[in-house]
């Protein structure tokens, strides 16, 4: 069988949500992929910083992280992409000014604005107490950027008027109940999957990528063998060529199975 390249999303494909447990059974067949010759990747909207330890001793080939902006093979970075500062500092004030709940996300911090609480912050604020940082450190700092942010929009005028500004400059990604992941243009997980495909001089006929919600389409429609988590949100099915199981049952397991990837 020829080599195959796997990519897989973490929240809620290999990992349940949200507890972050990786069931065993995925363990086992992540591990028995490779030992069949295939590579495998990890395709988040997470960035690297933001990966779990748990995730990170899987052993993964490389890693598709912030949606496509921040890439790595073998402990080596490939490819990487920032929002300019100037515009993150335009973005975080006039989130500020509207008091829209937002983290911001870059490649080795998390920043967050204390200025205004909001309990829909909270559990992203406890996840990451040790690593967050205040976004006012990037205000002072030129050198400091975020590749993307997680934000939640309000039914408002207001909230309305800033979506049309966020959907001029960036690409939007829903993520139901009003939030939003706010990504660079032009950066997806589908390019991620071609950009890896071109370093690794490979066919894009021989990629697989596995996920279970709206931001995972872009690398379901990209690739011939696109697999929907049993779990997965209905709203992607149509864009999947085979369903599996879900976390819970071992759809990993059953999903490399089936391709007889292991």
């Amino acid at each position: 069988m020829d080599s195959k390249l796997i990519f897989f999303d973490i929240d809620g494909t290999l990992a349940m949500e949200p507890s972050g447990i990786i069931p065993d059974s995925t363990r086992t067949a992540i591990a028995g992929a490779k030992r069949n010759g295939h590579q495998v990747f990890v395709n988040t909207g997470r960035t690297y910083y933001s990966i779990s330890e748990e995730i990170r001793s899987m052993d993964f080939d490389g890693y598709v992280c912030g949606c496509g902006t921040h890439i790595y093979y073998r402990g080596k970075k490939l490819l990487e992409s920032a929002i300019p500062h100037d515009m993150c500092v335009k973005v975080a004030k006039m989130l500020r000014d509207a008091k829209i709940p937002v983290f911001y996300e870059a490649d080795k911090a998390i920043y967050f604005d204390f200025s205004y609480p909001n309990p829909w912050l909270q559990e992203a604020i406890q996840i990451f107490a040790a690593k967050g940082r205040n976004i006012e450190e990037l205000f002072r700092d030129e050198n400091q950027t975020y590749d993307k942010c997680l934000i939640f929009l309000p039914d408002t005028e207001a909230a309305g008027e800033i979506k049309v500004f966020l959907d001029e400059h960036f690409y939007c990604i829903p993520r139901g109940g009003n939030v939003w992941e706010v990504t660079q243009k032009d950066y997806t997980k589908a390019t991620g999957i071609r950009f890896m495909c071109s370093h690794l001089d490979a066919d894009m006929e021989n990629c697989f990528a596995v996920g279970d919600s709206e931001n995972d389409l872009d690398m379901l429609k990209a690739v011939k063998n696109s697999i929907a988590m049993g779990n997965a949100k209905e709203e992607i099915l149509p864009y999947c060529s085979y369903v599996t199981k879900g976390i819970e049952e071992d759809g990993i397991h059953y999903a490399l199975k089936h391709y007889g990837i292991i």
